[in-house]
């Protein structure tokens, strides 16, 4: 019966049809006719489901097999095969046939277009052939010699299990039910399960001529229907939920579970999740984990299920409470048991955590728990502290990690909860006094690199200015990173004070301030001046060269200088004076407004022409007298009698050549004149 056409194939006198499976009559048409047939099988990889799926049909003829494809109104070859005898027996499993010759079973692979024939082995007085139309391998059952039903793989042409010994057991038919095979002798039935090749049950029924499975319902499976000469009968099965309670009772969790997946549906999906939980708790207590594992999670069961029975586990009485069974199945005395168990259940609770949504706080914890008793997972247990995705309780928490001495992840995990203080002291007890019994996974994890990171998160001024201390004894370039995230903008005087016995930090602070977040703040200026000079003074016997090398130190110094914001005191003036920065105290004479003074420094000392042309300019700018004035200064200090020389007459005659320069014309004559009258006088 092909239902998804509604037709019915039958074999009359050498000829097969097709009936109307409504009318029950005969299809018109020549096409829906093929003769010389001696026998015939129905492809048995049909999937009802599919719309694109081709029926096809295997015949016998004489020394001849033949494939057809079958239509509502035709039947249409698609390949002849030739063989050196005529099949006794045949089962089409597409695209193998597996067929009985006149000593022995062959299988052909009728899609090859080599269509090579494979030998298997004899078979006793009567050839007969079942396949297993679940199997993914195409397998075949075959009564052999020896009383011996043998399956075989057209695939892979060996026996994917063991044989069924039904002994001295006459075999003249064979019809698989999944998962179950019936064996017709000329008296009984004997049903075998194809799981673990063992009897379940036989029935007397004399004469059965033939075997077929019919549909009743749509969806339903296929009923086995017996022939005899005038009955026909039809073997019902035990309903299969009874079939599988049955079954987990005597702990044959393979057939059980291989009946559930065969005739469960969505209408029965809450009761076969409650069958695969069953089974899981067998294997369980058979200690097979991972089988266990994998039925579990395809249970969609909750972790409390499984963690119900390790009462060690459990953080307190009343966390866990889903399941009625609160009876230990893995012998707590039992180190290598335990130890398989605990890699067990992180599989399990990691695998399920993945994949659900309701993975609670207290089932965190007991993972974590899990990891601190495995020593192959310890590593496992510092990015599960620090995944804001791992919510754990806290009180016991803290206890757990504490009790199993996980201090590196204790201190982080108070830094996920906010507790913040508690951390710090934590994480600088590490760093100066690391305890002997620190797991070797968290020796030198933290460090003050990280120490620093967890500052940079903190916005309470007064930890910070707590911990900064102890930092800065530690590692100053560390402490003034850390300073450099405060969001202080330099009023702070415990910061000041902090910085008080740190020179070179305090003085990089306020090179922070000012040069990076641009804080306008006369006290910062000050500051920093002082700490220049401070710092120039310090250098190596005060010498003059070495302070002319520091180059970096009094270019900042001078731009500081220069800032309206940066007033001089008697102590700031006094250092320029000490040290000789000349530089600096021409820019000290310039804000007082003594530019004369300025311009004199600038050509007499420091020989810097360029420089004196361009105060000249700058300060000029915006008084053309102002600029006059301080032009015929400079020639005036290089026309110096007393000074003058090659040098200083070269350096007159180009600043009188520069477009810059402004001078009074007479002026510049009178100059002349009385150069020229002490020359000749």
């Amino acid at each position: 019966m092909i239902d998804a056409m509604n037709r019915v194939l039958y074999l009359c006198d050498g000829v097969l049809g097709m009936l109307d499976g409504a009318t029950v009559e005969i299809v018109p048409g020549g096409g829906a006719k093929v003769k010389g047939v001696l026998a015939f099988s129905l492809n048995d990889r049909i999937d009802p489901e599919n719309p694109f799926i081709s029926f096809e049909v295997c015949v016998v003829r004489k020394r001849q097999i033949a494939v057809f494809g079958v239509s509502e109104s035709q039947l249409t070859l698609l390949t002849e095969i030739a063989l050196p005898e005529t099949p006794l027996e045949i089962v089409y499993s597409e695209p193998f046939v597996c067929f009985a010759s006149s000593s022995e079973y062959q299988v052909i692979n009728v899609k090859e277009t080599s269509h090579e024939i494979h030998h298997l082995f004899p078979y006793p007085d009567l050839p007969v052939i079942a396949s297993l139309t679940d199997s993914n391998e195409h397998e075949f059952l075959l009564s052999g010699p020896g009383g011996l039903g043998m399956f075989v793989s057209a695939q892979t042409l060996v026996a994917p299990r063991p044989p069924i010994n039904w002994a001295e057991l006459r075999v003249i038919r064979m019809h698989y039910s999944a998962p179950y095979i019936l064996v017709f002798s000329r008296e009984d039935i004997w049903v075998f399960s194809s799981i673990n090749q063992q009897p379940k049950q036989s029935l007397q029924l004399l004469g059965c001529r033939s075997v077929c499975g019919a549909l009743f319902e749509a969806g339903a499976h296929a009923t086995p229907l017996m022939a005899a000469d005038s009955k026909v009968w039809a073997l019902e099965n035990v309903p299969w939920q009874e079939q599988v309670d049955g079954l987990l009772e005597e702990k044959r969790v393979n057939e059980a579970l291989q009946i559930a997946r065969s005739y469960s549906d969505e209408d029965t999906l809450p009761h076969f999740r409650g069958i695969l939980q069953r089974a899981a708790l067998v294997q369980l207590h058979r200690q097979e984990l991972r089988p266990a594992k994998e039925l579990l999670l395809e249970s969609e069961c909750s972790p409390s299920f499984v963690l119900a029975f390790c009462p060690d586990l459990l953080p307190s009485a009343d966390i866990l409470t889903t399941s009625p069974f609160f009876i230990p199945i893995f012998n707590p005395h039992d180190p290598a048991a335990m130890n398989e168990r605990n890699a067990f259940l992180i599989a399990y609770l990691e695998e399920y955590r993945r994949s659900s949504t309701d993975f609670t706080e207290e089932m965190n914890w007991i993972l974590l728990k899990l990891f601190s008793l495995s020593e192959q997972n310890e590593g496992s247990i510092l990015p599960f502290i620090k995944s804001f995705r791992n919510i754990l309780p806290y009180e016991e928490t803290v206890h757990l990690l504490s009790e199993r001495r996980y201090l590196v992840a204790l201190a982080f995990f108070q830094v996920r909860m906010g507790h913040l203080e508690k951390a710090l002291t934590l994480m600088k007890d590490l760093v100066d006094n690391p305890p002997a019994d620190l797991p070797a996974r968290e020796v030198g994890v933290v460090t003050v690199s990280t120490i620093v990171d967890v500052l940079k998160s903190v916005e309470q001024e007064k930890l910070l200015l707590q911990t900064l201390p102890w930092l800065l004894k530690k590692d100053q370039s560390a402490g003034l990173q850390v300073l450099k995230h405060m969001s202080s903008n330099g009023n702070s005087s415990d910061v000041r004070t902090l910085l008080e016995g740190f020179p070179n930090v305090h003085r990089q602070y306020l090179e922070f301030l000012i040069f990076d977040k641009e804080i306008q703040k006369e006290q910062l200026y000050q500051e920093l001046a002082v700490s220049y000079l401070t710092n120039l003074s310090e250098l190596p016997s005060c010498r003059p060269d070495a302070i002319f090398n520091a180059f970096e130190m009094r270019t900042n110094l001078q731009t500081v200088l220069r800032s309206p914001l940066c007033t001089f005191g008697a102590d700031i003036e006094a250092s320029i004076e000490q040290l000789q920065l000349h530089e600096e105290k021409v820019i000290l004479l310039a804000k007082r407004g003594e530019h004369l003074a300025a311009l004199d420094l600038l050509a007499s000392r420091l020989k810097d022409r360029a420089g004196a042309v361009q105060y000249c300019v700058q300060y000029g700018k915006r008084d053309k007298l102002l600029k006059r004035q301080l032009f015929e200064h400079l020639l005036a200090i290089y026309f110096n009698p007393r000074e003058q020389n090659e040098e200083s007459v070269r350096a007159a005659l180009e600043l009188l050549n520069d477009e810059e320069a402004d001078f009074d014309p007479a002026k510049v004559q009178a100059t002349f004149v009385f150069l020229l009258k002490g020359i000749f006088y």
